[in-house]
Parts: C-alpha cells; sequence; structure tokens
C-alpha cells in the first residue's frame, strides 16, 4: 500500500452497502471452495458469513472498490485505504452485525 491514500469520489470509509456487498461475494467464494485467508479454528462457529466479516475486519482481502458518480466518473479505491481511514476517524473497523 502506498503512504498516501487519497480518496477522491465518496466517504473516507465503507459504505454499509460496500461492507454488505464484500462480505457476501467473499462468504459465496468460501461457500464454494475457495480457502480462508485466515485460522478458523480458534472462531466460534465456522460459517462462511462469519469468516468473510473477520477477513474483512482484518483487512486480509485483496479488494478494489470501484465508486461511481451519476455523470460517469469512476475512482478505484484500494480496500486498506478505505479499512486505513476508518481505523483513523472510528479507532477500529466498525463491524458489520
Amino acid at each position: 500500500m502506498s503512504e498516501e491514500c487519497k480518496i477522491e469520489l465518496g466517504p473516507p470509509h465503507l459504505t454499509k452497502f460496500e461492507r454488505a456487498v464484500i462480505v457476501g461475494v467473499r462468504a459465496l467464494q468460501l461457500s464454494i471452495g475457495a480457502p480462508p485467508l485466515i485460522d478458523i479454528s480458534k472462531l466460534p462457529k465456522r460459517d462462511a458469513l462469519i469468516i468473510a466479516r473477520e477477513e474483512l475486519r482484518r483487512g486480509l482481502l485483496p479488494i478494489t472498490v470501484k465508486r461511481r458518480t451519476q455523470s460517469g466518473k469512476e475512482v478505484l479505491v484500494p480496500l486498506d485505504c478505505l479499512l486505513k481511514k476508518e481505523k483513523e476517524v472510528f479507532g477500529e473497523v466498525p463491524k458489520l452485525m
């Protein structure tokens, strides 16, 4: 990750919709056989959604968020930049549910 994360479009953190899509897509990947990026032996349940949430919370997902304006402008924002900004603002990455 670069030293400076510049977020040109949208809020400087993940929206609840972006968070839900990321967790949902990752849970689907896990449910069809993708290997988890964390040690799941310490999780209370080995549910795909729980694993996906924990991977997101730890910032392990190599994902880029595409944000668009109504005029058609698109900006790609690395997930780790958004999570870094969330930690600066909130002190930690907020949990989903």
